[in-house]
């Protein structure tokens, strides 16, 4: 009774999660691709959980879960071994593959996939060409916005999502506040006189112009927006060079200080 009620609760996790892990041993965490986006018809796909990623035989692999319902299809799965055997099933369409095996079954015939799909922290992944083959669905690539549209009813579609002109820096920043030591005397003053607010930064001028409208991300700290922070370069500082930034923040300075140095991400719009 004891073993039966072990497996039950055991059973039931795994139904609840899905694709949840059946085994111990998983592929160490794969170069995820964040830059490249997947479409549907004219909707394109947020992956919430789990992100795409490309595999060993550089094909983009993606969630089974969020495309398969994505594409209105089915989805059963059961255990084998350490695999998960998934079939994907809509009107009279059959797509059944196995993670870790090259081996499927479109409608009853066998087909070799490109790629392997693969089991990795819980969830399922499938080659987005293979899936795409199976399921007779055309691929539309658009190199410029870097999204694989898929076209499952047919049609040309135009990409939902088009890449912004910005380039991104990857750079370390600081807290400063509107204390006179910190402001060359001028308390609560900029490089140009205005008074500082949130959204004001100090900048390098030879990698962050002054006056350039950036975006920021990564931070962690109270008394800024959390998510990120558009601001504007209006301030520069002698410690202040290269990818550093210094973020102004209406505390005091023992508060600034705890926002130490951190890492972070510069949107910086191209004008």
């Amino acid at each position: 009774m004891r073993r039966f009620t072990k497996l039950f609760i055991l059973s039931s996790i795994v139904l609840f999660s899905f694709f949840a892990s059946v085994s111990s041993i998983h592929a160490a965490p794969p170069p995820l691709v964040n830059d490249v986006k997947v479409q549907v018809n004219e909707q394109l796909i947020t992956f919430p959980d789990a992100q795409p990623f490309l595999d060993s035989n550089h094909l983009l692999q993606i969630p089974v879960r969020i495309i398969g319902q994505k594409l209105n299809y089915e989805i059963n799965w059961k255990t084998i071994g350490q695999s998960l055997n998934i079939t994907l099933t809509k009107e009279d369409h059959i797509f059944s593959f196995t993670t870790g095996i090259s081996n499927a079954t479109t409608n009853g015939d066998s087909l070799l996939l490109e790629s392997i799909p693969q089991l990795i922290n819980g969830i399922a992944y499938v080659p987005l060409r293979d899936l795409a083959n199976a399921l007779g669905i055309r691929i539309q690539w658009d190199a410029q916005n870097r999204i694989a549209i898929l076209n499952q009813d047919g049609k040309y579609h135009a990409p939902s999502w088009y890449a912004p002109n910005y380039k991104i820096i990857d750079g370390t920043a600081t807290a400063y506040t509107g204390s006179s030591a910190e402001n060359g005397g001028y308390a609560g003053k900029d490089y140009f006189g205005n008074p500082l607010a949130v959204g004001s930064i100090s900048v390098d001028p030879s990698i962050i112009p002054l006056g350039s409208k950036v975006y920021i991300e990564g931070y962690d700290y109270e008394g800024l927006p959390s998510g990120g922070l558009f601001a504007t370069a209006l301030d520069t500082g002698n410690a202040i060079k290269g990818n550093k930034i210094d973020i102004y923040v209406p505390d005091n300075q023992k508060k600034a200080a705890q926002f130490g140095i951190q890492q972070v991400k510069i949107y910086f719009l191209n004008n």
